[in-house]
C-alpha cells in the first residue's frame, strides 16, 4: 500500500511538472528592439519595435497602451502587419483572423512634467509630483467579448528633469542646513530662477559671508512677495474698471 501511495504521489509530481512545462512552453512571448532606459528626461524622443508572439486562439483583441505623447508628424502606433497607424494612445488591435504575431513600432516623446505660470514679471514652474510609473507600453489580451485574459506586460519608466537635477546638484556643496531648507522651500513653490541665482550665489561666498548672504535672503524673498502682491493689485484694479 505504501509503494502504491508513494507511486501515486510520483504520478501527481509529474503531471504537474508536465502541465507546468507546457503552459511555459504556450505563454506569450515579448521582444523588444529598441532603448528602454528606466529612467528618460522629459521631451526625449523615444522609438523601438515590440513583437508579440505566442498568442493563444482564444485571443479576439489586444489593447496597447503608452504614457508616451505623438512627436512631429510620425504616427505613435504603427502596426506593420496590419497596415494600421494611429496617434491614439491607447488602441484596441482586432486579432478575429487567428494573429499568433503582432508586431508594433512605436515612436513618441517622453511627456513634459513642468508647468510655467507667469504672474506680471515673476515666473513661476510647477513640477508634476508624479514623476514615476509612467508606461513606454502596457498590453492585454481579451476574448471576443473583450473581457481581459490573463497575459499582460508593462514596461514602466521614471522621468528625470534636468531642472531639478541641476538645482540637487548645487545642494550638495550647501552645508548651512537653514540655507538648504530654505533654498528648497523657494524651488518647491515654483521660484526656479530666484532659488538657484541665490544657490550660485552662495557656493560662489566662503564660509565666513553668512550674515551678508541671509539679509540677501530676506531682501530677495521680500522683493518676491511685493512683486506678487503689486501684481495681484494691479490685476483686481483692472477687473474693478472693466466692470
Amino acid at each position: 500500500m505504501k509503494i502504491g501511495k508513494i507511486s501515486f504521489f510520483k504520478s501527481m509530481v509529474y503531471s504537474i511538472t508536465l502541465l507546468s512545462l507546457i503552459s511555459t512552453a504556450l505563454a506569450i512571448q515579448v521582444d523588444i528592439e529598441g532603448n528602454l532606459p528606466a529612467e528618460a528626461r522629459e521631451g526625449d524622443v523615444i522609438e523601438f519595435n515590440l513583437t508579440v508572439s505566442g498568442i493563444p486562439k482564444a485571443a479576439d483583441f489586444i489593447s496597447f497602451e503608452t504614457d508616451l505623447e505623438t512627436y512631429g508628424s510620425y504616427p505613435l502606433y504603427n502596426f506593420t502587419d496590419f497596415n494600421v497607424t494611429t496617434n491614439s494612445n491607447n488602441y484596441v488591435l482586432n486579432l478575429s483572423n487567428g494573429d499568433e504575431i503582432v508586431v508594433l513600432q512605436v515612436k513618441g516623446k517622453v511627456p513634459v512634467v513642468k508647468e510655467i505660470v507667469q504672474v506680471n514679471k515673476l515666473t513661476l514652474v510647477e513640477f508634476d509630483s508624479k514623476r514615476t510609473g509612467y508606461a513606454y507600453y502596457r498590453f492585454k489580451l481579451m476574448d471576443d467579448e473583450k473581457n481581459p485574459l490573463k497575459d499582460s506586460d508593462t514596461k514602466t519608466f521614471s522621468i528625470s528633469v534636468p531642472e531639478i537635477e541641476s538645482f540637487k546638484s548645487k545642494l550638495v556643496s550647501i552645508e548651512d542646513p537653514f540655507f538648504r531648507n530654505y533654498l528648497i522651500e523657494m524651488f518647491d513653490k515654483g521660484l526656479v530662477h530666484e532659488s538657484n541665482e541665490l544657490a550660485d550665489y552662495l557656493n560662489s561666498r566662503n564660509e565666513g559671508a553668512v550674515v551678508p548672504l541671509l539679509w540677501t535672503v530676506i531682501g530677495l524673498v521680500l522683493a518676491v512677495i511685493i512683486g506678487i502682491i503689486i501684481g495681484i493689485r494691479i490685476s483686481n484694479s483692472e477687473e474693478v474698471d472693466e466692470l
